[in-house]
């Protein structure tokens, strides 16, 4: 009888054990030795599947392009209207969102000198800008909101996201994250609704 190929369980034992390590070491002091350890396999297992720390680094961005935009793909299928969903989207995504952010940061930082992570980044933010401004097309279609350019507003969701997950990553004591993003939301469609 053959044996099972394990090979996907395998790589998901080592992103996971890789986000650890980077999440506490950061990308630079990180090693496929110490990702090895975490992930209670052998250095050669690890680079059996990644053939260097780089190769790590994108299949982390590549699993989370994907579930990003699986849950996005979802959020257009859901009830409720446009300002609904996205205001469920955005809260159940910043407590995520602000312990990985320091790690974004860094990855942001490291696109700067890697091209394939750059590459990788941008492709990530086009598929999210480019799904938002699709849920906002359908609420425009839907006669929830008013005829807008979509790509602006979704480019302006993007960046209150990304502001407000900063914001509360300083300084946790005086942001709250989903109230910040809740208000915001509320606001801009506040101002483009019908």
């Amino acid at each position: 009888m053959p044996r099972p190929d394990v090979s996907d369980e395998r790589k998901r034992e080592i992103l996971k054990a890789a986000l650890n390590i980077f999440n506490s070491k950061g990308f630079t002091a990180a090693r496929m030795e110490d990702i090895a350890r975490e992930a209670k396999l052998s250095v050669g297992a690890v680079y059996w599947y990644y053939k260097s720390k780089d190769d790590v680094i994108l299949a982390i961005m590549d699993k989370v392009i994907a579930d990003d935009m699986a849950v996005m793909k979802q959020l257009l299928n859901e009830t409720g209207t446009v300002r609904q969903r996205l205001i469920k989207y955005l809260q159940e995504g910043a407590q995520e969102g602000i312990v990985y952010l320091p790690l974004t940061y860094e990855l942001y930082t490291l696109a700067q000198r890697n091209a394939k992570v750059r590459h990788h980044i941008q492709k990530h933010i086009a598929h999210y800008h480019d799904a938002l401004a699709e849920i906002i097309q359908q609420g425009i279609q839907r006669g929830e909101i008013r005829k807008v350019n979509s790509q602006v507003v979704a480019t302006t969701l993007s960046a209150l996201y990304e502001g407000a997950l900063e914001l509360a990553m300083l300084d946790s004591k005086n942001i709250d994250v989903t109230k910040t993003l809740t208000q915001s939301v509320n606001i801009i469609f506040d101002g483009i609704a019908t």
